[in-house]
């Protein structure tokens, strides 16, 4: 398995972040997707590790409008 650190410069509400957080599990190769509460922007995305995920995340969040960047693959 891989992790990946999203930053997300928008602030989001709790119900919109849960409702991204299903979004990016819903992706293929995802296997859990954790937002720390001490991190309001911050998205830690764990996938396969076969998967060449970071630039299918980026590609998916700004598709929905977000400007994200990867703190750590």
């Amino acid at each position: 398995m891989k992790t990946i650190t999203v930053y997300l410069d928008e602030s989001l509400s709790t119900h919109d972040m849960l409702k991204l957080k299903r979004e990016i599990m819903a992706l293929p190769h995802v296997t859990d997707v954790e937002h720390p509460r001490h991190a309001e922007h911050d998205l830690t995305i764990d996938y396969e590790a076969h998967a060449e995920m970071p630039g299918m995340v980026l590609k998916e969040l700004r598709s929905k409008g977000f400007h994200p960047d990867v703190v750590s693959a």
